[in-house]
């Protein structure tokens, strides 16, 4: 409570700051020259009776019998690298609608065309070129909206945008788009029909940010200006006018699939029988609908959802990890509107949620009232325990609601519950949380919450029940050269989620980033700086968690180019309570140093590397031994090469590599490496291979780790016209370094559930689908 008061004084003394008159200040002088009138941030969508099409634009420039029927968009001005500036091109935006959809039209002027970055590459997959973007508020509540994205190739980026939360590219909408590169720079043009945007019913007037992205220059400039001194890009909008007609239009949606496999697969969920699956020649069905009210509200629901593997994760380092790695969804049911559930806590990750069948969502914006609610199964939980368990083959109910409420410009408050039943057993969570904007630079966020759990055991020993609360608080301060953000986080010792994400309870932990640039008038050097964290844990006793410090200077060179040295110093402390065999608190102390060096310096590479040494903790010990200090040799390095227009090489090499602080010798080795091939045949066409190592070579003196090896195969051929209609075929295969027993055998020949698998010199295929998916998406 002291923490949230002394938060409130200082909201409270900020706005009082910006509000209270200085005292004894002189009268203003009467200024001799008028004030500079500002660029005007409105403009009005005219009226035309034919779609418009790249083909108007011969010279780039409008025909002469259509250039007075558009309204034109000038005078873009630089957010990076030189806040304020007028761009270093010229870019105009030519704006028109029909009855049912609304265009724009980027004319790119480039005195380097030959530099001008743009391949033809799977949609999304375009921020390392030079694009155009769209990004539209149609309730004009400067807190959520829409961005469409286009490069000079055509290619499609689409995103769901909100102010805290950034982008989100894994929302799709149907839209159409055209690219074209000429001697004097490239066009673009965005169609994007009413009915793939929700906007207040008769409402007339939406919210605006136009973009152009320069990759060579490091340059982004917008209309309206968005000046990097002010909190928010959407709180910086304009207005178009003129959008009548674009609401109350009936939209339902139907997106049925149908999937045909050769599979077989290990299953472990119950450790005490795996098995083998084998399903040939399977073909199975389901669905989708969506039903929009009044362009506002989103209706959905699934009938055994889509989930055919098309996607694979990132690699990220998940070896000898003190805490849970994060990964993010992937699914696409779970995918749309997913910011309508995004508190400061973490209470929804669809991860937990395995094995759906049937689920249903609404998500939308009544007046200044957002709306999310969302109901969905699990069979995945009734899959682990054996057939004689009273919860066997039972499924697990997930449920979410959420309601906040806009108050002023950007600033509200919400309510959110989060409930898991199964068997008997539950995980409730409900709080409120609030997002107070308090100057253009401040914004304060918060939340409490608490949970209830009661363990699922319907025979035997009584449940077990536990209760408590958590609670987050963030201040932050964005501006062009200095930006601050910290946060307090206190997870109390009986608080669980089990629908979020939480990487650990009974701790009291407080973050702190900072930043200060420079801009030097240099065209060389374009940014320099200095930035700094820290982290610092505490448990509910007292005893502190860890301690984690870095601090880095960085430039910034013209290709994005960023070199940063880091240096810094993590703390790890272990107590007995932590399950190793310990008599007192333990603490490790870890110096680190090393580079960050990422950017795209030409049009064929894009790159990011992490290279460090230093300390870590060896939290898998041999058995019956205790944690220990390790010297650390770290490499995250990850390349895109484009060598062809149409071919696209991502690249990912891990290293972790660990020697043991008090004899020298190895405790692991853990290495990945990735290449993902795309050619793209056309903008809908293209093949994808993927192929991932993984291993870990552990020294059994030092770790209890195993020695694991996996090689995973993916390769896909995709028919993407749009968003919903597809036809994927694929094949999937993994080979681990597992024992063809399956699992740890007891000496009557039954699998000890609570052992781990045995590995094996030799590989065993653990999983092999081939898989054609088709969906289609019926508009109504």
């Amino acid at each position: 409570m002291r923490v949230w008061g002394c938060a409130l004084l200082l909201c409270l003394g900020l706005v009082w700051e910006q509000a209270a008159p200085a005292q004894n200040a002189r009268p203003a002088d009467t200024p001799v020259q008028p004030p500079r009138t500002q660029p005007s941030s409105d403009q009005t969508v005219p009226l035309i009776s034919e779609p418009l099409r790249l083909s108007d634009f011969v010279g780039m420039a409008p025909r002469a019998d259509l250039r007075d029927k558009l309204s034109e968009i000038t005078g873009f001005i630089q957010n990076q690298p030189n806040d304020g500036q007028p761009a270093t091109e010229a870019t105009e935006v030519w704006l028109a609608r029909t009855s049912t959809t609304v265009y724009f039209v980027f004319v790119c002027h480039d005195h380097r065309a030959a530099a001008i970055r743009g391949h033809l590459a799977r949609r999304e997959n375009i921020l390392n070129d030079d694009y155009v973007s769209v990004l539209l508020d149609p309730f004009q509540d400067r807190r959520k909206g829409i961005l469409f994205a286009v490069n000079p190739a055509g290619v499609q980026a689409d995103a769901a945008w909100s102010e805290n939360g950034g982008t989100d590219y894994s929302y799709d909408q149907v839209w159409d788009s055209e690219g074209r590169v000429t001697g004097d720079g490239w066009l673009a043009l965005l169609a994007i029909p009413f009915r793939s945007v929700r906007s207040r019913p008769a409402n007339s007037d939406w919210g605006v940010v136009f973009s152009r992205n320069l990759p060579r220059n490091s340059e982004a400039d917008y209309w309206p200006r968005i000046s990097a001194s002010v909190s928010g890009t959407l709180s910086q909008e304009g207005t178009l006018h003129g959008i009548e007609g674009a609401g109350g239009s009936h939209n339902i949606q139907l997106n049925p699939h149908a999937i045909g496999q050769n599979e077989r697969t290990l299953l472990n969920l119950d450790p005490a029988n795996p098995y083998f699956s084998s399903r040939h020649l399977e073909a199975t069905g389901g669905g989708e609908v969506k039903a929009i009210l009044k362009d506002s509200i989103v209706l959905d629901g699934t009938i055994n959802p889509d989930f055919s593997t098309v996607e694979s994760d990132q690699p990220q380092f998940t070896v000898n990890q003190r805490y849970p790695v994060y990964f993010p969804e992937l699914r696409p049911f779970f995918l749309e509107n997913a910011n309508y559930f995004s508190t400061p806590i973490n209470l929804l990750y669809t991860r937990n949620i395995i094995h759906p069948e049937v689920g249903a969502r609404a998500t939308g914006k009544v007046a200044h009232t957002n709306l999310g609610f969302l109901l969905i199964d699990d069979h995945e939980p009734g899959e682990t325990v054996g057939a004689g368990d009273p919860i066997y083959h039972h499924r697990a109910t997930f449920a979410v609601g959420r309601v906040s409420q806009d108050l002023g410009k950007g600033s509200s408050v919400g309510v959110i519950y989060a409930d898991e039943e199964f068997g008997s057993g539950w995980n409730r969570i409900g709080g409120v949380d609030f997002i107070a904007r308090m100057t253009q630079h401040w914004t304060a966020t918060g939340q409490m919450v608490e949970s209830s759990t009661r363990g699922t055991v319907d025979s035997g020993p009584p449940p077990t029940y536990a209760a408590g609360p958590a609670s987050y608080l963030e201040l932050s301060r964005n501006g062009h050269a200095f930006n601050l953000d910290t946060n307090y986080q206190d997870y109390s010792t009986n608080f669980k989620s089990q629908v979020g994400f939480i990487q650990t309870a009974d701790i009291r932990s407080d973050q702190t980033h900072i930043t200060y640039a420079w801009y030097p008038k240099s065209r060389v050097l374009q940014r320099l700086g200095l930035e700094t964290n820290q982290n610092i844990g505490f448990d509910h006793q007292g005893n502190r968690v860890y301690h984690y410090s870095s601090y880095d200077p960085f430039f910034l060179l013209p290709g994005n180019v960023v070199i940063a040295p880091i240096g810094g110093q993590n703390s790890d402390t272990l107590d007995p309570q932590n399950g190793y065999p310990l008599t007192q608190n333990k603490n490790f102390t870890e110096n680190f140093g090393g580079i960050v060096f990422r950017g795209a310096p030409l049009p064929q590479l894009n790159f990011n590397i992490v290279v460090q040494r230093g300390g870590f903790v060896n939290y898998n010990p041999v058995a019956g031994g205790i944690p220990s200090l390790m010297n650390q040799g770290y490499v995250q390095a990850l390349f895109t090469v484009q060598p062809l227009r149409q071919l696209t090489l991502d690249n990912t090499y891990l290293l972790d590599r660990e020697h043991s602080v008090a004899n020298g010798a190895l405790v692991y080795e853990s290495q990945t490496f990735r290449t993902k091939i795309n050619y793209q045949f056309t903008r809908s066409l293209s093949a994808r291979a993927i192929i991932e190592y993984d291993s870990t070579l552990a020294n059994p003196a030092e770790t209890s780790l195993l020695r694991t090896k996996q090689v995973g195969t993916q390769v896909l051929l995709t028919w993407l016209p749009h968003p919903g209609t597809a036809i994927y075929l694929g094949y999937n295969d993994d080979l681990q370094n597992l024992d063809r027993v399956l699992c740890a055998r007891t000496s009557t020949g039954a699998c000890n559930p609570n052992a781990t698998p045995p590995r094996a010199p030799q590989y065993l295929n653990d999983g092999r689908q081939i898989f054609v998916k088709a969906s289609y998406l019926f508009r109504f």
